[in-house]
């Protein structure tokens, strides 16, 4: 069964597939409202994609039972200068190239302002082709790695992709529905090797 986010009867597509994983496989998501998804846009300074949103307002945000999950709407906005320091390890303790709140306006102004010219390069900025300044982090599989929704230009090169502890972008999809169906198989995979 394929899951197409927006769909009639798309949440509960979704939930037959998961219920392999437990009835209460989805229980401690918390959809979000459109005012918290405009107050995002908001701060973040860009459109959400329409597959975002909807996922959002249908199913939410919260914690998977084994680990990971999709973060609040605040966790997100708190977390914006991620993926910039998760690939350059730019806030390591002792070895910063820069603040949180500096990572946090790099990212939202895209690389107008930055707080370490030498350091935050175009070419350091740019990882496997796009611009690390348009990877919006949304949450974690539970091992290290971190969803990350593409914001940038278009034509997008993905929609989504994870970013790996190496580290390396995987699983990249041209849609978030297919990045669902993925983060989903990822959870009955753990389930069947359990």
């Amino acid at each position: 069964m394929r899951i197409q986010i927006g769909s009639p009867h798309w949440v509960r597509d979704l939930k037959q597939i998961t219920l392999p994983l437990g009835a209460h496989f989805w229980d401690d998501f918390v959809p979000a409202d459109e005012s918290e998804l405009k107050q995002m846009e908001k701060q973040i300074g860009r459109t959400l994609p329409d597959e975002f949103r909807e996922l959002y307002r249908s199913v939410g945000y919260g914690q998977f039972p084994w680990g990971g999950g999709f973060d609040s709407p605040a966790d997100i906005i708190a977390s914006l200068g991620a993926p910039v320091y998760f690939v350059l390890g730019s806030c390591f303790s002792g070895q910063e190239w820069a603040t949180e709140e500096e990572h946090r306006r790099l990212w939202i102004t895209r690389g107008k302002f930055n707080p370490a010219p030498r350091r935050f390069t175009n070419d350091n900025l740019t990882f496997e082709g796009v611009k690390l300044y348009d990877l919006l982090q949304f949450g974690s599989n539970g091992s290290c790695c971190y969803h990350q929704l593409y914001l940038g230009p278009e034509p997008a090169p993905f929609r989504y992709c994870l970013l790996t502890p190496d580290p390396t972008m995987e699983d990249k999809a041209p849609t978030l529905s297919l990045a669902l169906e993925k983060i989903v198989d990822d959870y009955l995979v753990f389930l069947e090797d359990d």
